[in-house]
């Protein structure tokens, strides 16, 4: 078989914190913007996959360790997803704070998606191979998250950008701009990372993209409580773009503005904006009860 070729190294293993959960582990050959590239999945118990969520970790970082988190276990045994942990890291180069893997569409990936491939076929669950995604990933987790959310829109059910600092596709696809997204900022965070994240955010939104952006109060580089609202925005997306009964990415219905409410990323209001507001000032909220998750989110203060 072709897809073979690229494989070095694989092992197969299982854990059984479910009945009948699996994991499986597969590392690839270098490819032309990554040294190193091993991912992981873990399958609970389920007949049908609706989709994977993807784990991604920080700069140059060894994910695979979060599928075994009981907190993501217990999101993918509630929604019947798998998950899909990463490892990527650079090739040396003078400046390894800007990581090169996560340009997906010069190789990377092509290998994670072919990893997801070789995942299918050994668990026997073809699904697996056109599932649509749900991403995760802080610092350069969320970096790669935007590229893939700009690489292969239409896979993607909805995205985490969180505090990473650097994004070759800062101006992305209409696609991208229709795909859900909330983009995470700490406010006590290095600026360059948050004006680069606003910027992107304001830029987008003013072209209508349908995105939140999440500033939190008193937080730097860290997740503090980014992943409670993250999993709270995906179950709402999902809600009015994953169907219940239809399986793959091909069956994901598209979003709107108006399928969502609005709120003001000054005043933290969501009512309806005033006359004048300008777009960019404003934040697309997928649901009210997402709505008040989001206003409490940004006001709360932190020691």
């Amino acid at each position: 078989m072709k897809i073979l070729k690229i494989f070095l190294l694989l092992s197969i293993g299982s854990i059984f914190s479910y009945a009948h959960a699996e994991t499986y582990d597969l590392t690839v050959e270098p490819g032309n913007v990554y040294n190193m590239a091993a991912f992981r999945m873990w399958t609970p118990d389920a007949k049908k996959f609706r989709g994977i969520l993807m784990l991604n970790p920080g700069s140059n970082g060894d994910g695979r360790p979060q599928v075994e988190d009981q907190y993501w276990q217990d999101f993918a045994k509630k929604h019947n997803f798998a998950l899909l942990a990463t490892y990527l890291t650079d090739h040396k180069h003078p400046n390894m704070m800007i990581e090169d893997y996560i340009q997906v569409g010069k190789g990377s990936g092509r290998a994670i998606l072919d990893a997801i491939d070789y995942f299918a076929k050994e668990s026997g669950h073809e699904e697996l191979s056109y599932a649509p995604f749900l991403l995760w990933g802080m610092s350069a987790g969320g970096e790669i998250n935007h590229e893939i959310a700009s690489w292969i829109p239409e896979r993607v059910i909805a995205y985490v950008v969180n505090k990473g600092g650097y994004y070759y596709s800062s101006v992305p696809p209409e696609a991208t701009r229709q795909t859900p997204g909330i983009y995470f900022i700490g406010l006590t965070d290095l600026p360059s990372r948050n004006n680069m994240i606003k910027g992107m955010y304001l830029t987008n939104r003013r072209a209508g993209a349908l995105w939140t952006l999440a500033e939190e109060k008193g937080v730097a580089h860290e997740v503090a409580g980014s992943r409670d609202l993250a999993v709270l925005f995906y179950e709402e997306v999902m809600k009015k773009r994953l169907p219940d009964n239809a399986m793959g990415y091909k069956a994901l219905k598209p979003v709107s503005e108006e399928m969502g409410t609005v709120g003001n990323i000054y005043t933290h209001s969501i009512d309806k904006p005033a006359e004048g507001t300008r777009m960019e000032d404003t934040t697309w909220l997928v649901s009210e009860k997402f709505a008040k998750a989001w206003q409490t989110f940004v006001t709360k203060e932190r020691e």
